[in-house]
């Protein structure tokens, strides 16, 4: 089927034979892209992704296929490792009557990437997997308008969390603007950086431009102007110029805790700052029945809500935004993605027993799961399709010791956890003693003074009896 928007490409529906479909575990019908660019570009990879993500019932939505004479194409398929799935065939082979089969093509390519071996956050919706409820919480609040702050454990999955919801909402057709305090180096950039994209979210919805101090028409910063002195005002004029409210999904919202921050105290104060600014713009068009800005943001560590004082002072953005945390990952969630990413690289996880032993050893935490599998795959017999991955290869991965192991990056959650909840971290060899009665003495402590260890519920070191839910940690913390 010839692509309406664009003659140089092609939509192929392929029905794979009974032996290769079983072999793969591809059973619905597989999407080819044939393009005829001499060069690959990135939105290509995205044309594909949204083609899959649209959820046609007849494809396979783990795989796909893209034909194309452009050599470079599979190192930019190569770099979306564990988040599309793509097999890049070059037509010019083709042509010159390659003797690689497409059985052997698709072994090839499941045996050389490793889809679990993935530290960056999701930004392809195909790789999000499970965080419904999660999911239908933020859209709630933001269908009304409610401040929410996502905090969690490290790698447990916040700005892929941010991202998924964000292009949701784009897609709905609401104005979504995105920022990154840590990609900040100043107040100054904040500003900008919002009434930038502001600009660009009314440009992108029909809107007329309205006139403004600190951006020309083309929404380029006015050199002549002091951000800092207008940017209130002319976001206000951006806000009347949206089609409804606009939702704002901001990252690493704790770097503007002065005593959390890497942009040192003075600049991380500039942006509390602005934040409250902010704060009194969502509410001063709230009283003025005008639309506002729905906030979602993440981090850490939510002090920036929790605590009523900042050096003596009031903090106006206690208590501005209503708390979510992010525990780790549900084991049916987490059986989802450890047997997707596996279907992709031609590994099965049949046994319940493996499913059973990764979520009792990571607690469903996304990014510990995922190099247990990450690292049990490299035990593969040579080119050996499908592989049922055996229990004996997670519990070997498990023991590894060095960089790049699934302890090390056990022992990085349980340090970043220290370093931001030292107290509750200094608990754990009590809750988790190997005496019986200390540890009862300890869980009672807990019980009767929940506030010395909320966050050791809320962020999934524990469970709600205060017992190991990441077990892999329990050694770390008893040696």
């Amino acid at each position: 089927m010839e692509d309406p928007r664009d003659s140089r490409r092609w939509w192929i529906y392929i029905t794979l034979p009974p032996n290769v479909r079983e072999t793969f575990d591809l059973h619905l019908e597989v999407l080819c892209l044939s393009a005829s660019y001499e060069r690959v570009e990135p939105r290509t990879l995205d044309t594909i992704a949204k083609r899959l993500n649209d959820g046609e019932a007849r494809l396979d939505p783990d795989f796909a296929i893209l034909l194309t004479p452009d050599p470079a194409a599979v190192d930019l398929v190569r770099r979306r490792r564990g988040q599309l799935a793509v097999l890049v065939i070059n037509s010019n082979d083709l042509l010159s009557g390659s003797p690689m089969g497409l059985r052997e093509r698709i072994a090839q390519i499941m045996v050389t990437h490793d889809h679990y071996d993935l530290t960056l956050p999701i930004t392809e919706p195909a790789a999000f997997y499970g965080r419904r409820a999660e999911v239908a919480e933020l859209e709630f609040a933001l269908d009304r308008g409610q401040p929410v702050g996502v905090f969690g454990l490290r790698k447990a999955g916040k700005t892929s969390l941010l991202n998924y919801v964000a292009q949701r909402r784009a897609g709905l057709g609401k104005p979504v603007v995105r920022l990154d305090i840590s990609g900040l180096q100043t107040v100054h950039e904040f500003q900008l950086a919002l009434l930038e994209m502001c600009h660009k979210a009314v440009r992108q919805h029909g809107g007329a431009v309205p006139r403004l101090m600190t951006l020309t028409r083309e929404g380029n910063p006015n050199p002549t102007v002091q951000t800092g002195t207008f940017w209130i005002r002319d976001l206000n004029a951006l806000l009347d110029a949206l089609p409804g409210r606009l939702e704002l999904f901001i990252d690493e919202i704790d770097q503007a805790w002065p005593g959390r921050s890497n942009l040192g105290s003075e600049e991380a104060t500039a942006v509390l700052k602005a934040l409250t600014q902010l704060r009194g713009v969502v509410q001063s068009r709230e009283a003025e029945g005008k639309d506002g800005i729905g906030i979602v943001c993440a981090g850490v560590d939510p002090a920036i809500f929790e605590r009523p004082l900042l050096d003596g002072r009031d903090n106006l953005l206690y208590k501005f935004v209503r708390l979510a945390f992010l525990s780790p990952m549900k084991r049916e969630e987490m059986q989802e993605m450890v047997r997707s990413l596996g279907k992709r690289m031609g590994l099965r996880y049949s046994d319940h027993h493996t499913i059973d032993f990764l979520f009792r050893e990571f607690g469903g935490h996304p990014l510990l799961t995922r190099k247990a599998c990450s690292v049990a795959a490299s035990k593969r017999p040579d080119f050996e399709i499908p592989w049922h991955v055996p229990l004996s290869a997670l519990e070997d991965a498990s023991e590894m010791r060095g960089p790049n192991t699934p302890r090390s990056e056990v022992r990085d959650v349980l340090d970043s956890f220290t370093a931001w909840f030292g107290d509750e971290a200094a608990m754990l060899p009590l809750l988790w003693s190997e005496d019986p009665e200390e540890r009862e003495e300890a869980r009672e402590w807990a019980r009767s003074e929940p506030d010395m260890a909320a966050h050791l519920v809320s962020y999934g070191i524990t469970d709600e009896s205060w017992a190991p839910r990441i077990h892999a940690m329990r050694a770390l913390v008893l040696r």
